[in-house]
This record gives structure tokens, sequence and C-alpha cells, in this order.
């Protein structure tokens, strides 16, 4: 069983985490033996290995051996056998990891859709929807718009966001189980830094004070303030020097962090539309635009000869009908027009996101790197950072078949269930003659599985965010923490104001009612309703024998709810976006404090 579900890919597994920083380059003798795990893994089956023999595996990490006087190497934790998490942030700004998020190492089918995450969210992706949109209209003018028009709006819409719930989904796991691994790698060093700089203190204190048992006593009151400290936040009294890094550098000013650079006409209109469509405003306009046509469908409309009508409106066609086939139609077509858009410019946002992310990273992990060669070499430490081991989050059963389900839209599993669902209604067009019914059924079964995928979407990417929160919570306190030992004044100004700006948007009865819909969304039990939901439309369908009528019943109301989800899942995305990027901002800032008072320190 456990053979099939890996070849399968582990869908719904979360597995906890190990991870080990790795020591700079920089600081690795070069006359070591560089070998992979499986040669590893040979020479320790054979019993060859030398004990003068260095090896480097997955993280490299250096120990010295005070009996031998020789360097080792190792990327593993030497007390485990499991292997570490690893990954690196390339030159394009994307993230090449060795295991996913489901613990199994990326195969061909996961770099291919990693691919296609990052077309759906560029500009050449942009200009193809639109292109398809204006061809669409041009058609539908020349042709006085017929029937078949719009369902072929519909079901090329219900097409597309199928396959985009699949890289939306797969992108916010990987995305998530990125962050999780950046947030590791920082602790990781974090905890290296501040051992080697109580240990540069300690040595001070003792070249200064004769007596040993002061000096003990001195850093064990040091320990002591740093462990009863409550507020992480709190001013040291002491003031920075002025030629440091402060409030001049970009990095430190609030009001330009959290912003997505703007490069092009593009970048501005996305950012623009995303804030619209994800506002509050928009959710009233949606509402109403509905009860409008709700009310439309009450008026009888000509053109349905499905049933006849007694009346006569326009003395010459006496068949009309209230709430038609062609009114369903209507709803139908704008919201597809209404989705198309709104997920391409969700896609190019979260793109923008990550490689802005991506970019701030890189230049804290160089940093960090300066910061560790600085230290290390000062005292000549080369002990491996501190594994850190993330373990795996309880879940409930409902989240872990949630999970389930979002891995089978993530990997390659919903690609090949895609191809071969495409294929049976390619393969029934000829028997129903390709008609209206056929033309629908596409529609609606991606219409069925994206309105569940909504749901899917909104709750998983909710305790994602509450996940990435709590690890950078912690690593913004062990970055004050380490500049309380360091001795430098916390960067008081810029956090508070960012903290009154945050408390001046959550008190709005905006963000509140806002916050209220969000969260009612992404409740894991919201997913149960819309499963029901989906069950209770098919029912309905297959009693009217899946006629036009019955698809477009099925069609309908969850394409109305999945442009809702849409939106509200848009308005968490610029929240969530706003908020990491202003917290990762920090981090940088931090890090340019650190790394001037290390300098100073060591000079």
């Amino acid at each position: 069983m456990g053979s099939i579900k890996k070849f399968f890919g582990n869908p719904g597994d979360r597995p906890g985490i190990r991870f080990q920083a790795t020591i700079p380059e920089q600081l690795i003798p070069t006359n070591v033996e560089i070998i992979d795990d499986d040669e590893k893994n040979i020479n320790n089956n054979n019993n060859k290995t030398n004990k003068d023999d260095t090896n480097i595996v997955h993280d490299s990490s250096i120990t010295k051996n005070e009996d031998t006087e020789s360097t080792i190497c190792s990327l593993s934790d030497g007390s485990t056998t499991f292997e570490l998490s690893n990954f690196k942030i390339q030159s394009n700004k994307t993230f090449d990891i060795n295991k996913s998020f489901t613990g199994l190492h990326k195969g061909y089918m996961d770099l291919i859709l990693d691919k296609l995450v990052f077309f759906a969210g560029s500009i050449t992706a942009f200009f193809c929807v639109w292109v398809i949109l204006i061809i669409w209209v041009v058609v539908g003018a020349v042709y006085n718009a017929p029937f078949n028009w719009q369902v072929v709006m519909q079901d090329g819409q219900s097409i597309q966001c199928y396959i985009w719930d699949t890289l939306l989904m797969r992108q916010q796991l990987c995305s998530s189980h990125e962050q999780i691994l950046v947030c590791c790698n920082l602790k990781s060093k974090l905890d290296t830094f501040k051992r080697l700089v109580k240990e540069i203190h300690e040595k001070k204190l003792l070249r200064n004070n004769d007596n040993e048992s002061t000096t003990k006593a001195t850093m064990m009151m040091i320990d002591t303030d740093i462990a009863s400290s409550t507020d992480p936040i709190k001013e040291t009294g002491k003031n920075l020097d002025s030629d440091c890094p402060c409030q001049d550098d970009e990095v430190f000013d609030p009001s330009t962090l959290g912003q997505l650079p703007i490069e092009n006409w593009y970048d501005r209109i996305s950012n623009y539309s995303s804030t619209i469509i994800g506002s509050l405003i928009t959710m009233g306009l949606f509402w109403i635009c509905i009860a409008v046509w709700i009310g439309c469908g009450a008026i009888p409309q000509a053109g349905d000869t499905t049933a006849p009508f007694t009346g006569d409106y326009s003395g010459s066609n006496p068949k009309y009908k209230k709430f038609s086939n062609a009114w369903q139609m209507d709803i139908n077509t704008a919201v597809a027009v209404s989705l198309l858009i709104c997920t391409t410019f969700l896609q190019n946002i979260r793109a923008r996101h990550d490689k802005f992310i991506a970019g701030i990273l890189l230049e804290i992990f160089e940093k960090d790197e300066h910061i560790d060669i600085m230290l290390r070499r000062k005292l000549n430490d080369y002990t491996p950072h501190k594994v850190i081991v993330i373990p795996e989050a309880k879940r409930t059963w409902l989240q872990k078949t949630i999970d389930w389900y979002a891995d089978v839209i993530g990997t390659g599993i919903g690609v090949i269930v895609a191809i071969i669902v495409f294929g049976v209604w390619i393969g029934i067009g000829t028997p129903m003659n390709w008609g209206d019914d056929w033309w629908l059924i596409i529609g609606t079964y991606t219409g069925l599985v994206g309105f569940i995928d909504g749901y899917v979407l909104r709750e998983v990417y909710d305790r994602s965010v509450a996940a990435e929160e709590v690890n950078y919570n912690e690593v913004i306190a062990e970055d004050l923490e380490l500049m309380q030992i360091l001795g430098i004044p916390n960067p008081r100004d810029m956090i508070d104001s960012l903290e009154e700006q945050n408390s001046r948007v959550t008190k709005t009865l905006k963000y509140r009612i806002s916050a209220f819909v969000n969260k009612l969304c992404s409740d894991q039990y919201s997913v149960v309703c819309g499963v029901l939901i989906v069950v209770a439309l098919i029912c309905i369908s297959s009693g009217m024998k899946w006629s036009t009528t019955g698809q477009l019943i099925a069609n309908t109301p969850t394409m109305i709810i999945e442009e809702f989800f849409l939106i509200v899942l848009i308005q968490a995305h610029n929240w969530a976006d706003v908020q990491r990027r202003l917290e990762i901002s920090t981090v940088l800032a931090h890090r340019h404090l650190i790394e001037y008072h290390i300098t100073k320190m060591l000079a």
C-alpha cells in the first residue's frame, strides 16, 4: 500500500521537516573529498570509510576534530538517518528544492507543472487571454451572438479555470513549503550567530576581568536578562552610531515596505485590478448584479420554445418563458468572462509576489553568509549549524482529506485525470451528434469540480498563511534577541509605524466585515457545504436527464459562487502577501543593522 501511495505522489502527506543551514563555501577546506549521498551509503555499507576522509552530503556543515586536527564536513545530522531538506534560490528567483511538500523528491511531472505555473503568471499568458477574448467578441458580433457562441465561452473558461485551479493550488502549496524552509534556514543560522556573539562577549570579559567568577556571574546575568525578557521589542536605551544604516535607507522606510515593484504598465494594471476586485465594494456590487439578474429572469423572454406560454407579448411569437435557458446563459457568459480575467490577474500577482520575496531573500542570505564568515573566522569555530526540526502539523481527519484532494489537484494525478476526462468527452461527441448537450457536458464537469476547488483553495490557503505567520514571528523574535545580545537598540520607530498602520486598517468596519467573510469561506466545514451543494445539483440534473436546462441549473449557481470565492481569495491574497512582504523586509532591515554592528565589534 505504501509503494502504491508513493507511486501516486504521497497525496495528503505533510511530513515533518528537518533542516540544517549550510556553512559558507569560503570556509570549507579545499582538500576535502566531496561525495554524494549514494556513494556515502555504499562506503558505509562496505565498511570502507577512512577516518581521515571528509564527506559532504546534503547540507555542508563543518566540525573541528580536536584529536586529529582534521576538518570534517557533513551535510546531514549525524544523529539521524533521515535525509535533511535542502533548497537553493536560482538566479531567476525561483526555488530549487530537493523534497516537495509531500516529502518525496520532485519528478519530471513536478518540474513541468512548476514551469507551467511560471508561464501562467507571465505577461505572455495575459496577452493570450485578451487575444482570445477579443476574437470571441468579434465572432459574437459577426454572428449575432448565437447560443453555441456563449457555450463556447463557458466551456473555454471552465476548462481554463480547471487548469488554473491546478496551477494556483500547486503554486500555493509550493510557496508555503518554500517559506517554511526559509524560516528553518534563518533559525538555524540565528542560533549559531547568538552562540558565537556570546562567546566573543565572554572572551572580552575574560580579558578585561581577572576574576573568573565575576565573569561567569556577569554572563549569567546577561543570559537571565535575555531569557526573562517578555518584550523582545523593548528599547535598550542605546543610540545608533551616526554612520549606521538607518532610516535613510529605503529598506527602513515603512512607507515603502511591502510594496511590489512596478516595472511596466501591466504591473500597474495588475495592482489596481487586484485591489479593486478584492474589495468589499466589489463583493457588494457582485451580489447586487446577481439580484438584478434574478429579477430579470421573472420577465418572460422569447427564444425558448420548450414550453408554450398562453399570453402574447409580441403579437407574433406566442412562445415565451420565465427563467429561460437563454437567461441562464447570459449570467454564465458574464461570469465566465469575469473568471477568465480574474484568474489571470491573480496568477500574475502571485508570480510577482514570489519573485519579490525571492529577491529580498537572496539579499538576506548574502548578509547571513557574510556574518557567518566573520564570526567563524574570528573564533576559528566551524561547528555545524543547528538542525531545525518542524514536526508534522496536527490536522483533523477532515483537513487530511482536504489536503489529499488538494494534492490530487496540484500534482500530476490531477493532470492525468484531466486528460482522461477530456478524452472521454471528445469520444462521446459523435454519439451525441456534437449538439448543445455535448458542448455543455465538459463545462458542467469542470464547473462542478472548479466549484469544489474554490472551497479547497480558500481552506488550504488560510491554514498555510497561519503557519507561515507563526514561523516568521519566531524568526523576527530571534532577530531581536540577537540584537539585544549585541547591544543594538531595536528599530522601534519602524516597528511602531508598521503596527500603527496595521492597527488603523484592522479597526475599520470594512476590514472587519471582509475578515469575517474570509474566515467563514475558509473554514474546513465550508468545504463540506460545497460538496453537499454539488451532490444536490447532480441529483437535480440527473432527475432532468442532464438536458440543456438540467446542465445549466448545475452550472449557473456553481459559477456564481465560484466567482464570489475568487473575489474573496484575491482579497485574502492581497492581505497575506502584503503582510509577508512587510515581514521579509523587516528581516532584511534587521540584517543591515546586525551586519553593521558585528563588523564594528570585530574591527
